[in-house]
């Protein structure tokens, strides 16, 4: 009974996001093409980006606490590859198996997840694309309609019929732990610059 109640909730959930996206009007920039990346994001923009690029074929690690289960089934239905672990929990093995998915399809990450504080990256972003050898993109999202939650991140949630702008990075590379000032530099000014009004 409960794994049905756990196939329903996901079932339900990611057809409400998926008609959530549907009358959301998205605004992108300089999204990547096809190449494998490292995309980054704050965790309160985490459904802002998984709503814009749903369909996609992402792995992205999801915390394995009670809180990630909400969010891993959707995002599962929704047909990204999810990683279970985060820096709190099962961090070596989903570190691993980031690593293992590199090989094939770009990545998705939240450096200040699960639990913050806010602002803070966890060093595994900056661990994987040096051993994956592949680019990191930060992703910033602003949504001119939006709920704010009362979480540690202040988690947003788009209105129906928001306009919701993604802006894209330009590829940001590490070839070695020297480089991890720079980046991070870089990083946080892109994710710092004006949001949308």
């Amino acid at each position: 009974m409960a794994e049905f109640k756990t196939r329903l909730y996901n079932k339900l959930a990611a057809g409400i996001l998926k008609l959530l996206k549907l009358s959301i009007r998205f605004e992108v920039h300089n999204q990547p093409d096809k190449s494998r990346v490292l995309y980054a994001f704050w965790h309160r923009d985490l459904m802002l980006c998984m709503l814009q690029r749903a369909g996609d074929s992402v792995a992205v690690m999801v915390s394995a606490s009670r809180d990630g289960e909400l969010l891993a089934g959707p995002m599962s239905e929704l047909g990204y590859t999810l990683v279970r672990g985060s820096s709190s929990k099962h961090g070596s093995q989903a570190l691993k198996a980031m690593l293992r998915m590199a090989r094939e399809k770009s990545l998705a990450i939240t450096p200040d997840g699960p639990r913050g504080p806010s602002g803070t990256i966890h060093p595994g972003l900056w661990q994987i694309a040096i051993v994956a050898r592949i680019p990191i993109v930060a992703v910033r999202c602003d949504s001119n309609r939006e709920w704010v939650f009362n979480s540690w991140d202040r988690f947003r949630l788009p209105k129906p019929f928001a306009r919701v702008r993604v802006v894209y990075s330009d590829p940001i590379y590490l070839l070695s732990q020297e480089d991890i000032p720079t980046a991070e530099q870089r990083f946080r000014d892109f994710l710092n610059e004006v949001r949308l009004g």
